[in-house]
């Protein structure tokens, strides 16, 4: 019998992978696609990949290899070998944010399953039947749209949608790190720099900084919404971890883990203990993103409103 549903996390390098206990995933995605320089980065170490592939598949799992976020021409060269090892070595599927990326997957390997990820900013129904047309098994929406968009899109194309039900929302991706400016003043090198939990904040406004890449300061936490989610057809769940610690991925990934066999056997299943073990791991508090077509800092709960730490940004929205 298929699964009803994939909870999948992300894992940069094989430290991260081998550190942590990721027995509440279905599926594993490899590689960090912010920059090639991020510390044992899959992507560069291609006998590391061949080893986590195989560590992931070892689980029972799927293993998905990433791409990077905004490639150049001469990151290219890499990127084929990174796709050639994951065919060579049975990866389910590999996920792209670029169009020339994926055509040369397409070109190359045409059978091989091609996840869009949410920088390939999928906005419309056309770019995704366009995406589809090229071998795309699975899109990220960008990460603005709501749900209603969103399931215009899954409606009109017919292609599962994957969503960030939890953790750190990209937002943006720049060539340039702005923190090899600080390795002087901080005493800390590059690839050390964007292993710190370092936060832009300006009074209730915050986002992380990962080098080259920006994610919202607040965890998207769409667990109360999940029965929601599955009534309208989603069935691809995210828990965005490439950043956080392996108590992070296990935890709230049990949470949620348990939240969506309740919602698809029907049940609320919700447990008011599960929001201190959230709360723990959101250091700057929780948001819902741009699911209900507000700011993506607000939270919007259902039995839970107060789930947020920020007064001012609770609402009825999406109740």
């Amino acid at each position: 019998m298929a699964q009803a549903f994939e909870l999948n996390t992300t894992i940069s390098n094989l430290r991260d992978l081998t550190a942590s206990d990721l027995s509440p995933y279905d599926a594993v995605y490899l590689g960090n696609v912010t920059c090639r320089l991020y510390e044992g980065n899959l992507l560069e170490r291609l006998h590391d990949l061949r080893e986590a592939i195989a560590i992931v598949k070892g689980r029972g799992q799927k293993a998905y290899v990433s791409t990077y976020a905004a490639p150049r021409n001469d990151t290219l060269p890499q990127l084929r070998k990174v796709v050639a090892v994951a065919v060579e070595n049975g990866a389910d599927a590999v996920e792209v944010h670029n169009l020339g990326v994926m055509k040369i997957i397409h070109e190359a390997h045409p059978d091989l399953a091609i996840h869009i990820g949410g920088f390939a900013n999928v906005y419309t129904d056309i770019g995704a039947l366009v995406l589809k047309r090229y071998g795309a098994v699975r899109i990220t929406p960008n990460y603005e749209l709501s749900l209603e968009e969103i399931g215009e899109i899954y409606r009109q194309v017919g292609l599962p949608m994957e969503l960030l039900v939890h953790g750190k929302m990209p937002l943006g991706i720049s060539d340039y790190c702005w923190l090899l400016e600080y390795e002087q003043a901080w005493g800390m090198t590059c690839p050390t720099l964007c292993r710190q939990d370092l936060f832009l904040k300006q009074g209730d406004w915050a986002m992380k900084s990962i080098g080259k890449g920006v994610m919202s300061g607040k965890d998207v936490c769409l667990l109360e919404h999940l029965k929601r989610l599955m009534t309208e057809g989603h069935a691809c769940f995210r828990i965005e971890a490439a950043t956080e610690s392996p108590a992070y991925r296990l935890e709230i990934g049990r949470i949620y883990r348990e939240a969506l066999e309740a919602a698809l056997a029907g049940r609320d299943g919700l447990k008011g203990r599960w929001w201190d073990t959230i709360r723990r791991h959101a250091r700057i508090g929780l948001c819902n993103g741009f699911y209900f077509g507000t700011s993506g800092m607000a939270y919007h709960g259902v039995r839970y409103p107060s789930a947020d730490t920020a007064e001012v940004e609770r609402s009825g929205v999406g109740q």
